[in-house]
């Protein structure tokens, strides 16, 4: 039920508090990787009896259920208001976006149903009921432009323009936001963004060899023109000349406490994985301090949106790890590094 602002505040920052103090995220999400089986997992995440499908099935029905949880108690927690702020629904058109990418790769192979999609109604921009119409399902919202079935070559770049559009929309919805955590939550979002952009950097340039100029036409950027200033992307962009295997190029980097070990007399090269595991348990934190830093405002839930998108991510490696009977302590200590854990 749709509850004025100062109501909506009060009970949603109490409702997610509860949400959060349940969730897999940080050393919590310990437990899902203590997990023995798929079974054992479904038991831990869901009060719901267990599905009687073959286990090849069952990682894919808990990720989905899983994702399931978050799109619903997302919605509830947004609803309470009744106008809710842009920022709030600029995040949830994240699906959106994911799904329109689904849609025009079904439709470019000629799939005659509507690929699965996350729904979110009533904040959904795209008409999902004008399928298989492409134009018809974007007609007057920010994606018109995809009016036509993508060849198959246009993928990609489409898919580069909607996560750059998609960033953009949550980026300007920033402005929107009560005064007194606008700051923060652009210190916290654009650090994730930031980072999401060094870590792509680093990953384009270690496994695919790619150089400046092509790395740069992959970031992502805050405004419509790639400036090696733009506040998204030059972090990224400031490391591109340093050699991977440098450590005396990195060991000054604002982000050096995400860097993998350096042992004196060895041979060293950045770890874009390594990064990527030590900055999600960081973030988390700090989304988490932002969370409580400002209770009765936006913060909350957006910080909130963000902590539950990191413990999916939790679930779908502890599922993967679980599916394929990863059951060395290399492999454990393989799947806890991913979710930013140390071995204990």
């Amino acid at each position: 039920m749709a509850m004025d602002k100062s109501s909506a505040d009060y009970y949603v920052y109490a409702r997610a508090s509860g949400m959060l103090a349940r969730s897999f995220v940080g050393e919590s999400a310990r437990k899902l990787f203590n997990a023995a089986s798929l079974q054992e997992l479904w038991s831990l995440l869901f009060s719901e009896d267990l599905p009687q499908v073959p286990e090849i099935l069952l990682a894919r029905q808990i990720e989905l259920k899983a994702q399931k949880t978050f799109i619903d108690d997302y919605l509830s927690l947004v609803s309470c208001y009744e106008k809710p702020s842009p920022m709030l629904v600029a995040l949830l058109h994240f699906y959106d976006y994911d799904n329109i990418k689904e849609i025009g790769g079904a439709l470019c192979l000629g799939e005659k149903s509507m690929p699965d999609i996350v729904d979110i109604r009533p904040f959904n921009i795209i008409d999902y009921s004008k399928w298989p119409s492409i134009s018809a399902m974007t007609e007057g919202t920010p994606l018109a432009w995809l009016n036509a079935v993508p060849r198959l070559e246009q993928q990609k770049d489409n898919d580069y323009r909607l996560d750059c559009q998609y960033i953009s929309e949550v980026w300007e919805s920033i402005r929107t936001v009560s005064p007194q955590c606008r700051k923060s939550l652009e210190a916290l979002v654009g650090e994730k963004y930031r980072m999401d952009n060094i870590m792509w950097a680093l990953r384009l340039r270690t496994y695919y060899g790619m150089d400046r100029a092509s790395v740069m036409s992959h970031l992502a950027y805050a405004g419509p023109h790639r400036s090696v200033q733009d506040v998204l992307a030059r972090d990224a962009i400031r490391t591109l000349d340093w050699e991977l295997d440098s450590w005396e190029q990195w060991k000054g980097w604002k982000y050096s406490m995400f860097l993998n070990p350096y042992e004196e007399g060895t041979v060293w090269s950045i770890d874009p994985r390594w990064v990527a595991s030590a900055y999600r348990n960081a973030f988390v934190s700090r989304a988490l301090a932002t969370f409580h830093k400002f209770p009765f405002t936006e913060a909350p839930l957006v910080c909130w949106f963000v902590i539950k998108q990191r413990e999916l991510d939790n679930i779908r490696t502890a599922c993967e790890h679980l599916r394929l009977h990863m059951n060395s302590s290399a492999s454990i200590s393989q799947a806890l590094h991913i979710a930013g854990l140390e071995v204990k």
